[in-house]
Formats: C-alpha cells, structure tokens, sequence
C-alpha cells in the first residue's frame, strides 16, 4: 500500500489517497492539513516501534582486546579466595591469597569457552608489556591453562564471567613448574595468604602481548 499526497500552496487542504495494488488510479479525498500532519506524525511512530530492537552489548573494561573467535582480558592482581582439593585428603582448602597481574586470551564458538591462554605480567605497557609464565598450578603446556570439568558456557556474552567461573574452579594439581621457588601448591597458597606476590620469581617468556596476538 502506498500513500500519496497533493498539496496546493494555496490551500489549507491537503489531497491524501492510499492507492492498493492492483487499482488502477487512486482516489483522492481532501483533509485539514492539521490533520495531514497527524497521518504523517503516526507513521512514523509506527516505524520506530517496528523496528528491531538493538542487541547492543557493553563490553567489560577488563577486555583489552576481542573479535569473534577470541578476548584478550587483562586483570591485575589482587586477593582472591581459591579452594584447592588436596588428593591426599577428602578435604577441600581454602586460600585467600594475593594473585598477580595476568593476561588471559579467551578462545571460545558458540557461546562456550574453548581454550585459554594464561599469562601474568609486572608491568602493563600494552602491546610492548613484558610476559611472563602464568605462576598458577593449573598451567598447562604451552601457556594453556587446565579447565577440566570447569563450567564453560558464556552467559549473556559475559566472557569475563565465564573467565572467573573457570578461575574460581578448585585447584586440583598438587605441584606445578611455573614460579621460582615453589613447587607445591598447597605451600604456594599458604605463602600467598600473608606475603605479597613475589614478582621477582616469575619465570620470563622472553615474549611481548603483540608477539602472542600475532598468532
């Protein structure tokens, strides 16, 4: 259907016709041009409440990077409680222990998580910041870190929450390689608890941020 208007300059009148599909001609029939303004004005209103409603997502400020496949989340460090379930005991431990700056790259499809890159670092300087090995025991080979059986799937496209559910995941891995100086996880978390992160015992990647997001 299509609307069509014949105004005179000299008139108060405003000539409107809908002309339908298959007529030939259209009939026009004279209104007020108050009232014109009135059709016109509820058209449109019409239009923005047709329109699609806009799934804008805002991004958290931790993500310093992302397109569809990955999210480069930076986090400094703080205190963070962890559970850790000793395989020597049914118990599970809890730390409220100072964690370190770190870098996370987030692969994930399909609203799920994937794969994740860990990495800490001492000082942030963007793409020039200096990497070092993630000094946590659930570092795999490669910078990779163990999720298990963690809760993968992103809710609302909250990558950083689905990033902190696997965080917060309990320990399991009763030793691990990635910090000078310790080895025990369960040694690690105690020191933790009452001492500063000890940036000086991280082990160097010999690596930037921009030679890691090249890849």
């Amino acid at each position: 259907m299509e609307l069509i208007a014949r105004i005179n300059s000299e008139s108060n009148a405003v000539e409107i016709a809908l002309k339908e599909n298959g007529r030939n001609e259209p009939l026009f029939k004279k209104v007020d041009i108050q009232e014109f303004c009135k059709i016109i004005r509820k058209s449109f209103e019409r239009k923005a409440e047709d329109a699609p409603t806009k799934n804008i997502v805002l991004l958290n400020s931790q993500i310093i990077a992302i397109d569809e496949h990955y999210a480069v989340i930076k986090q400094e460090g703080k205190k963070r409680i962890v559970n850790y379930a000793e395989s020597s005991s049914d118990e599970m431990l809890v730390y409220n222990i100072n964690f370190p700056n770190a870098i996370y790259i987030v692969y994930f499809t399909h609203e799920r998580v994937g794969s994740i890159e860990c990495y800490a670092y001492k000082e942030y300087k963007a793409e020039e910041t200096e990497l070092y090995e993630y000094p946590m025991p659930n570092e795999l080979s490669g910078n990779k870190m163990c999720i298990g059986n963690a809760e993968r799937k992103i809710i609302d496209k909250d990558i950083v929450g689905a990033l902190e559910r696997i965080i917060f995941t309990p320990y399991s891995h009763p030793t691990f390689s990635g910090m000078n100086g310790f080895s025990r996880t369960k040694t690690y978390f105690e020191h933790l608890e009452s001492n500063e992160f000890p940036y000086k015992l991280m082990k160097p990647l010999n690596k930037k941020l921009k030679d890691v997001l090249k890849g």
